[in-house]
């Protein structure tokens, strides 16, 4: 660990944080606390990362299933509207039937409107001629035998012809009745079917309907659970750049504590190796100076003001610390009165995170080891960054400038302070109006 621990002093060398006093056993161990916490909380948003994995691939497990019971009722669809089709078809052609069999029908009527006024002329004849008794007369007129057996032979011809017409007549009913009677049945069956193919259709269509609304909240779930995944991705990428920073604070106590050892050793030496000498040393302290070394300036900057932390930027306090709108507001925003606002870091820190955030737009976080105490500062929102990653900064140096990008209202400057390292939840978050002299 120490080799990681000088190559990583190594890379940090500028960044200069202030103890009062000698850095103790007991700094050095809440370091190492805050390092491992800082680890326990990429587990666990690993952790979170897989979870979510594990519900992506369900959901599109799902899907897949849906998707495959869409297909069969489409299918079943398909095959209901031909028979559908089919049907109709059968329905167009037995209508027409019925049409041809009415036009039949018209002719069966006509012959037998016929039949019935021939058979009451017949009536009518034999009323008028006695009945029966005219046939009787007949016969008996005969002259000889051979008359009579004309006669009742034409006579017979007579009966037979009425038998003939009433057995047609009968005929004719009765087909007229037996066509009717089957062509409506298979109408009335023909349409019958048709209403239960589209009752069908209709019941597969509304399932489609329920299957595509349960896939669109699927792909809807499955797209939330990539964003909460991103998400996750972005806060552990940002615990593993504060790991690091606070990681080469540690090396730096360390450094330190391995200095002040070594000169309480010297001085040490030197007392016992001088008998009763006045022994004089300067000692250099390592009080911080707010010089304008490595500091921009530019209209509307801030002044460099004493105290732990200076304002970020000019401007009003837009909105506080607190609740604010049914949520939690964890910093302070300060308005952008100008058409370009610097924005400035509040303390000496080391830059362990700066890129695009989603929520946050351009955004600049800030580590600060602070007497002993670690500090978090976040600058979000900006319209430009001027710092990047593993770079420190100075009190009042222009890190970037005010902007209105990510999830912003209009153009203003949110900042955080958080007494410890930054975590998801925010709970390290305080009032910034309690350190910083608006």
């Amino acid at each position: 660990m120490m080799t990681l621990a000088v190559a990583t002093v190594v890379g940090a060398t500028s960044f200069s944080p202030h103890w009062a006093g000698a850095v103790s056993n007991q700094d050095i161990q809440e370091k190492r606390n805050e390092i491992n916490h800082i680890q326990s909380k990429q587990s666990s948003v690993q952790n979170q990362m897989n979870k979510a994995d594990q519900e992506i691939e369900r959901l599109q497990t799902q899907q897949a299933k849906l998707a495959e019971e869409i297909k069969k009722l489409d299918m079943a669809v398909e095959e209901t509207s031909g028979k559908i089709r089919s049907l109709s078809q059968d329905v167009n052609q037995t209508k027409q039937d019925i049409e041809a069999l009415k036009r039949e029908i018209a002719e069966v009527q006509e012959r037998i409107e016929k039949r019935n006024e021939l058979l009451k002329e017949r009536v009518r004849s034999l009323q008028q001629s006695g009945g029966v008794i005219s046939y009787l007369e007949v016969l008996l007129g005969s002259q000889s035998f051979s008359d009579f057996i004309d006669r009742v032979s034409a006579v017979t011809t007579i009966f037979e012809a009425d038998k003939q017409i009433i057995e047609e007549q009968k005929a004719d009913k009765a087909l007229k009745e037996k066509k009717e009677n089957e062509l409506a049945t298979k109408l009335d069956n023909l349409q019958k079917d048709l209403k239960e193919l589209e009752q069908l259709k209709q019941t597969l269509n509304s399932q489609i309907a329920q299957k595509d609304k349960l896939m669109a909240s699927l792909k809807q779930e499955e797209q939330e659970n990539h964003e909460k995944k991103m998400a996750l991705a972005e806060e552990k990428e940002l615990l593993a750049k504060q790991e690091a920073a606070m990681k080469a604070q540690l090396q730096q106590m360390l450094a330190k504590k391995q200095a002040e050892e070594a000169e309480a050793k010297r001085r040490a030496a030197a007392l016992s190796s001088s008998s009763g000498g006045h022994s004089s040393s300067s000692s250099s302290s390592n009080s911080h100076s707010t010089s304008s070394a490595g500091t921009n300036f530019s209209a509307n900057t801030p002044p460099v003001t004493s105290g732990v932390f200076m304002r970020p930027a000019n401007g009003p306090i837009t909105s506080g610390f607190g609740p604010r709108g049914g949520e939690f507001h964890y910093g302070v925003d300060i308005g952008k009165r100008a058409p370009e606002v610097p924005v400035v870091a509040a303390a000496d820190g080391y830059v362990f995170r700066s890129y695009y955030s989603t929520s946050y737009g351009n955004v600049v976080f800030i580590t600060h080891l602070i007497n002993g105490q670690v500090y978090t500062t976040v600058y979000a929102h900006l319209e430009a960054r001027l710092v990047s990653e593993g770079q420190t900064v100075k009190k009042g140096q222009i890190i970037g400038y005010m902007g209105n990008t990510g999830q912003s209202e209009g153009a203003h400057l949110h900042f955080e302070l958080h007494r410890g390292p930054w975590n998801p939840a925010k709970s390290n978050a305080v009032n910034p109006l309690n350190y910083v002299n608006f």
